[in-house]
């Protein structure tokens, strides 16, 4: 499949322009004090409001059926269909978009994002984009009073054929930096 940069989307986002669609797909959780659970997540990533930025919306829920019914050789998609929503388990809002002043060097745009979560984080992110894989490290964490210990994260994602694989790591609850949640996703 040959990608084609969507209709009417800021110059400013060509390098970004692959991520641009609506995503599904699932994938597995875990963590030092989480037991493994399925997940399944919709993630909407968007340039309609045409400025130099690309719009994000993430929403994650556990899936009804257990950790093991999430089979990561099926497309994202699919698997989206066949497992069944369960509690939401988290939500995220922001925007990224290629660093300003900077200039791509051997394919590689820097990039840099914000997110807010209801779960009472707010977090700025650097990291780069080449070709479809991008990387992004949390920079700055703010925290409400009643937020759990949140130290950092580590987002990692790339296109493999067709599908978004995406993982992400943390430094939560007083613990060092672990893979948390692993999946793929495809375009809805």
């Amino acid at each position: 499949m040959v990608f084609q940069i969507p209709e009417n989307i800021a110059p400013e986002c060509y390098p970004m322009a692959w991520l641009v669609d609506t995503w599904q797909g699932a994938g597995v959780l875990e963590y030092e004090s989480i037991p493994a659970a399925g997940y399944l997540h919709e993630l909407i990533i968007d340039n309609d409001l045409g400025g130099p930025y690309l719009r994000v919306r993430s929403d994650i829920w556990i899936a009804e059926e257990p950790a093991g019914a999430v089979d990561k050789e099926i497309p994202g998609g699919i698997m989206f269909d066949q497992l069944t929503k369960g509690q939401l388990w988290s939500s995220m809002s922001g925007y990224l978009r290629a660093t300003p002043g900077s200039e791509a060097r051997d394919g590689v745009t820097m990039i840099e994002a914000t997110s807010a979560s209801p779960a009472g984080h707010a977090m700025t992110w650097a990291g780069l984009i080449k070709g479809p894989q991008l990387q992004l490290q949390a920079d700055a964490i703010a925290a409400t009073p009643t937020a759990s210990d949140f130290g950092g994260a580590r987002i990692m994602g790339g296109l493999v054929n067709s599908d978004l694989f995406m993982a992400y790591d943390m430094a939560a609850f007083g613990l060092e930096m672990a893979s948390y949640m692993a999946g793929r996703l495809s375009r809805a």
